[in-house]
């Protein structure tokens, strides 16, 4: 079949099978079977596209119909401008969370050289955007599971981090209180959803991306708890910590960072107008 013939016959099944973006997803997934870009695909729709790509070509269309989201497909995402790796069994990062990275880097200086923990890093794109943007900072990117140890060191490769940033397996703060070694600033995308909510959350996300990265328990803040009674231990210098929240949590999460000593709390909204980040710091 040709180019256009395939994305057309693309573009229908999945359309039938619900999925909004029919029409980007299908070019998308030629686009990676081809190894072109979207112009190629668009200048040479007449061109004939061989047995073996059209056949693995509507392999993955078959598996984008089943909602897998289209990171995990394609293995890779964009964030804050930067390709990173992902795959099941991480969060797939998300426009949101970019608003954490930039509240974050307004407190460190193009040149300074400060210590960044990310916790719950999931791919590592948190840390990892914040040590592209600057070039001295140095960050340890903590989470407990397989998966994110292996997507996180793939990323820390990816990017030539070596030299700045390490993996740390740990359950949240646990090993790191027991290092030497302290941070800067602490910040956090942690699992922030009411365990009740989650089987309400579209199929590509509750069906495909890790329960643990989604669930906060019944009131969505086991996490914050934790890693704000916690974070005193760890923390020296700036001593600022961020975290990503839920649209509801802004006014809770705050008042958690209060009660442990936290001042210059402020909540931050994302583009849409809904809250989004946390951030404060401890005095001394």
């Amino acid at each position: 079949m040709k180019i256009k013939q395939l994305i057309d016959k693309a573009k229908h099944e999945l359309k039938e099978a619900g999925i909004e973006t029919y029409n980007l997803d299908a070019r998308l997934l030629l686009c990676e079977v081809l190894n072109k870009d979207k112009i190629y695909i668009m200048v040479n729709i007449d061109e004939e596209v061989p047995a073996e790509k059209e056949e693995q070509f509507l392999s993955l269309v078959n598996i984008r119909k089943k909602k897998k989201p289209m990171q995990y497909i394609l293995g890779h995402v964009e964030f804050m401008g930067i390709d990173f790796a992902v795959k099941e069994g991480v969060l797939i990062p998300r426009g949101d969370t970019e608003v954490l990275v930039e509240e974050a880097l307004k407190n460190i200086g193009e040149e300074e050289r400060i210590n960044v923990l990310d916790l719950c890093c999931g791919s590592g794109a948190i840390g990892l955007s914040m040590a592209v943007c600057r070039k001295n900072i140095n960050v340890g990117l903590v989470d407990l599971y397989d998966v994110p140890e292996e997507v996180t060191k793939n990323n820390i490769i990816r990017l030539n981090l070596e030299n700045r940033a390490r993996f740390i397996k740990s359950d949240l703060l646990k090993e790191i209180k027991n290092d030497d070694y302290k941070y800067d600033v602490i910040v956090s995308n942690p699992p922030y959803i009411k365990e009740e909510v989650i089987p309400t959350l579209m199929d590509d996300v509750k069906d495909y991306e890790p329960h643990t990265a989604l669930s906060g328990g019944n009131d969505g803040l086991d996490f914050y708890k934790r890693i704000i009674s916690d974070s005193e231990s760890v923390l020296t210098g700036k001593k600022i910590l961020a975290f990503e929240i839920g649209y509801d949590q802004g006014e809770a999460v705050s008042a958690l960072m209060a009660e442990h000593g936290y001042v210059n709390i402020r909540i931050i909204k994302d583009l849409a107008g809904l809250d989004r980040t946390v951030i404060g710091n401890l005095p001394g």
